[in-house]
């Protein structure tokens, strides 16, 4: 599931200007993207009276991204908001046209970005910033046939 967000990821056209990013890892020398799991957030289910229903549940996922940001440089930290930014819509952009990555084998999915921010700036001259994607996964179950449930 990670790697084949992280190849959608680089399709955005703003990788350019950013390294490769890298699961569950961040390099600590330089400029570096990296892309960690949250695993499943939220669950819930919607039963109905033939005992089938809709599955629902979120999953999260972080992206950060270390970028420069010199001391005393406002310039560079409006720059790396607006890429944060801009990467941000256009997860949402591309969800709202259906053209998310197949996370899933079977049922609906969305995926959202959300929560974009600075978390950290240090002395060396970086900063961490930090993107969440919630990717949803809804799942319709039927009920009960011949004494077994079936998904869709």
């Amino acid at each position: 599931m990670l790697e084949q967000l992280r190849e959608w990821l680089e399709g955005w056209p703003g990788w350019d200007s950013t390294p490769q990013i890298t699961i569950d890892g961040l390099d600590l020398a330089g400029g570096a993207v990296s892309l960690r799991s949250g695993g499943a957030s939220e669950s819930s289910f919607q039963g109905d009276i033939l005992g089938g229903g809709r599955l629902s549940t979120s999953y999260r996922f972080w992206l950060e991204l270390r970028l420069e940001k010199p001391v005393g440089d406002p310039g560079a930290g409006l720059h790396n908001a607006a890429l944060v930014l801009a990467l941000q819509d256009w997860v949402n952009t591309q969800n709202a046209r259906g053209k998310v990555p197949l996370l899933f084998e079977s049922g609906r999915q969305s995926l959202r970005a959300m929560g974009t921010g600075l978390q950290q700036a240090g002395p060396d001259g970086l900063a961490r910033y930090r993107l969440e994607l919630a990717a949803e996964h809804i799942t319709e179950l039927k009920g009960e046939t011949d004494g077994e449930e079936q998904e869709d």
